[in-house]
């Protein structure tokens, strides 16, 4: 498990890419000397225009000027980089920075950066060491690496100005949780499962007259990754029942239970090998923890509707797109977390918690500090709507629920007769999506 929390850190750090950029530039660097001094020691030279071949004077001018340049791009760059950061930190939400920094692109231009300039030094070094005087390959791929650097920083000044904005932020969040969703759908489309009730298959006699085994974590951190269709494949060899007592998203400690297991017959096996699928880490990341993305957005609206940026649109903006991810979430039968084998046989038991948790958790904390604000109670209630418009009957019932509290909370005497109207006729059309036509006069 070591191993793979280590692996996983490098490859999420912010100085993975440039410092693998910064590899392959020696190693141009290297191959660039040898071969140019090859062929002018074999006169190839003389079989190109005399415009692709500089002395050895031109070509210092060359990389020295270069090498100024590219280290001053990287230097603009790092500033732009630092004043996104501290936009995200003073207006968004300090967990919205991963966002940034785990964006390939900011990656890949510090990585071409930081290459490039290692290139031209290396280069300016090491052609001194011969008593070379006309050079090819050098010059051409300097000014070829110029030029791809040149491309890339407008590319990156266009970059950060799109990632400034809070609606492409949002965007970004948003997709990332669609995507968990997305994933979560495509992992488990080859586990089947039993429409029966399947607490049946795994709560009888036999399970109950064998002993359960605990597996323990061995970090204290956060729960960051379960690899299910591994953990499918290791119980059905070994015959085993797993139950998962955390789910993803939550703090465990050194020696917290992560999972109980039962065992049907005497086969050995190794419960390593099953702990070497689960992850822990220092931070929560959105790889599988869709909450977290959710707590993104609903920071990033409580942030607006504060009395020191009123910006309730933004608000807004972060209401429908929870709308649009509850709305999804809802269709993944959430509330179905058996796992079978490709036998039918119960292998899994995830611990997801319910609907109704998660659609508390979104929203209590926006309907808390904007109960003065119609629009955002408005907001709140048309992705209610859009949550129920695709929900089964249960779940449909705990919305409806839901928006009765919110009513509870809202400060009635913020309000004007107007604002009752405009709140009383979205609550008109929630109550026709959810079957609770009868109760929709709430205020």
């Amino acid at each position: 498990m070591y191993l793979k929390i280590s692996l996983h850190k490098i490859h999420q750090s912010f100085w993975y890419l440039p410092t693998f950029y910064s590899l392959i530039a020696v190693l141009l660097a290297y191959l660039s000397v040898e071969v140019d001094f090859w062929m002018d020691l074999r006169q190839f030279h003389m079989h190109f225009p005399g415009f692709m071949i500089t002395d050895r004077n031109t070509t210092q001018l060359i990389l020295s000027a270069l090498a100024t340049s590219i280290l001053t791009m990287t230097a603009i760059t790092f500033s732009s980089i630092m004043v996104l950061l501290s936009t995200y930190l003073a207006q968004y939400s300090p967990r919205t920075l991963d966002n940034f920094l785990s964006d390939m692109v900011t990656r890949r231009v510090l990585g071409i950066f930081i290459g490039s300039f290692l290139y031209f030094v290396l280069v300016l070094l090491w052609m001194n060491i011969s008593d070379q005087r006309s050079f090819l390959v050098i010059p051409s791929l300097s000014v070829s690496l110029s030029a791809l650097c040149l491309g890339f920083f407008v590319y990156f000044i266009h970059h950060v100005g799109t990632w400034i904005q809070v609606n492409n932020l949002i965007q970004d969040i948003t997709d990332n949780c669609l995507s968990i969703l997305s994933s979560h759908k495509d992992d488990r489309s080859d586990l089947v499962s039993s429409p029966s009730s399947p607490w049946s298959s795994w709560e009888n006699e036999e399970y109950k007259t064998k002993e359960c085994g605990k597996a323990s974590s061995e970090f204290s951190g956060y729960l960051q990754f379960i690899d299910l269709d591994k953990m499918v494949k290791l119980a059905t060899r070994n015959d085993l029942l797993i139950r998962f007592e955390k789910n993803i998203g939550d703090y465990v400690d050194e020696g917290t239970v992560l999972f109980s297991y039962w065992s049907l017959d005497d086969r050995s096996f190794d419960i390593e090998d099953y702990l070497q699928n689960i992850r822990v880490g220092t931070q929560r990341t959105t790889e599988q923890d869709i909450e977290y993305g959710i707590q993104k957005l609903t920071e990033i609206a409580l942030r607006a509707i504060s009395p020191a940026v009123n910006d309730p649109y933004t608000a807004i903006t972060c209401i429908q797109r929870l709308g649009k991810i509850l709305s999804r979430l809802a269709q993944t039968s959430l509330e179905e977390p058996y796992i079978y084998d490709s036998e039918k046989n119960l292998r899994v038991i995830l611990n997801t918690g319910e609907f109704s948790q998660v659609l508390y958790k979104s929203f209590y904390q926006i309907r808390h500090y904007g109960k003065q604000d119609v629009s955002v109670i408005g907001a709140i209630f048309e992705a209610l709507t859009l949550i129920a418009e695709k929900s089964a009957a249960p779940m449909k019932d705990s919305i409806w629920e839901f928006a009765k509290s919110i009513v509870e909370g809202i400060d009635r005497s913020a309000l004007i007769h107007l604002d009752f109207k405009y709140l009383n006729y979205k609550l008109d059309i929630l109550a026709r999506h959810t079957g609770h036509q009868k109760e929709k006069q709430l205020l």
